[in-house]
């Protein structure tokens, strides 16, 4: 088969095992970082990193606001100095980096440690400059990723994430159902490439794609875009499902394709305002769309992963996203290991 050519699609299918050996050996170490921030008293940072690194941050920007009394802020790395507080005495940084090698994380990191603001590093890198730079790091489970844009690594940045959100705020019940759930819910996704590489190349030849989610998935809308950016080669921009008709609706036409994330009811009715506009315009439009959900009337095409709580639905999402950015990829005659521009590490 042509996937068996390409690491992007190895290294998607690999996120079962690296997202459940993620979640289980880091317990102790996400343990760790919150009596450290109670230890410091600490109420308030910024999280940041570069591209999907950047997108793992806004996810957990979303995940621990909503759970716990800290209040963070997420903003791209390279944007660190510009932002960074005068006052620093409860603030703490939380640094993503697939390598710990970026050059805009590490001296966004190094401003922060100017200011004596302690540091926690999330990279699958053990060793790495930002590990030893870190006050505390969690070291994720993936492995090598080999392929230029990222797939199984943000799985596990996704993964960290949502397990430190979940330690602070003691939501155990929410952090078994990561470890215990989400795996098995990951392969049936995977087990479906076939379907959503149909519908992959239907599409083929489209040249704007505009990726709507909200709540725990506007992260991945954006993440998408990257995807499709860098293994396609098609303009793809990420929204927030109402923010998209402050504006950007206006592009739509049959020309180009609309992906809307809706894994389960809460999604589904958020979007219902977005997606009775967009039946008005002769656009196509995919969903991913959780099982059992009615939603015919509205999507022409359905990719269905299976239901589960809104905040662990990123999971099931963002696999379904990377399967259709490899396979279209693969039908325009691309090599999505190798994008022509990019690098694996950003000097």
């Amino acid at each position: 088969m042509v996937e068996e050519k390409h690491y992007m699609i190895k290294e998607i299918m690999e996120a079962p095992k690296v997202v459940q050996e993620t979640v289980k050996l880091l317990k102790s170490d996400a343990e760790k970082i919150k009596k450290f921030l109670e230890g410091r008293g600490i109420k308030k940072g910024f999280i940041i990193g570069s591209g999907t690194s950047f997108h793992a941050s806004l996810a957990l920007q979303y995940l621990i606001n909503k759970y716990t009394e800290l209040h963070f802020t997420a903003i791209p790395a390279s944007e660190f100095e510009d932002w960074k507080p005068l006052k620093t005495e409860d603030y703490v940084i939380i640094g993503f980096s697939q390598s710990g090698e970026s050059s805009d994380i590490i001296k966004a990191i190094k401003a922060a440690k100017e200011k004596n603001i302690p540091v926690i590093g999330i990279t699958n890198t053990g060793g790495s400059t930002l590990t030893k730079i870190s006050d505390l790091s969690l070291v994720t489970k993936a492995g090598e990723e080999k392929a230029v844009a990222a797939t199984k690594t943000y799985d596990v940045q996704l993964a960290a994430g949502s397990l430190l959100a979940y330690t602070i705020s003691d939501k155990y019940d929410l952090l078994e159902k990561l470890e215990r759930d989400i795996p098995k819910i990951l392969e049936d996704v995977i087990d479906k490439r076939n379907e959503i590489k149909k519908i992959a190349e239907e599409f083929k030849k489209v040249e704007d794609i505009f990726v709507l989610g909200r709540a725990a998935n506007y992260a991945n809308a954006l993440e998408a875009g990257l995807k499709l950016k860098e293994a396609a080669m098609i303009h793809s921009e990420g929204f927030a499902v109402r923010e998209f008709l402050h504006g950007p609706i206006q592009l739509v036409g049959k020309e180009n394709l609309v992906m809307i994330f809706l894994p389960t009811k809460h999604s589904f009715e958020g979007s219902l305002k977005t997606l009775n506009k967009l039946k008005n315009y002769d656009v196509p439009v995919i969903g991913i769309v959780g099982r059992e959900l009615n939603v015919e009337e509205y999507i022409a095409k359905v990719i269905e992963v299976p239901l589960v709580e809104d905040d662990l639905s990123m999971f099931p999402v963002v696999k379904a996203t990377q399967i259709f950015a490899y396979y279209i990829s693969i039908a325009r005659g691309l090599n999505p290991d190798a994008p022509t521009k990019l690098t694996k590490v950003v000097k």
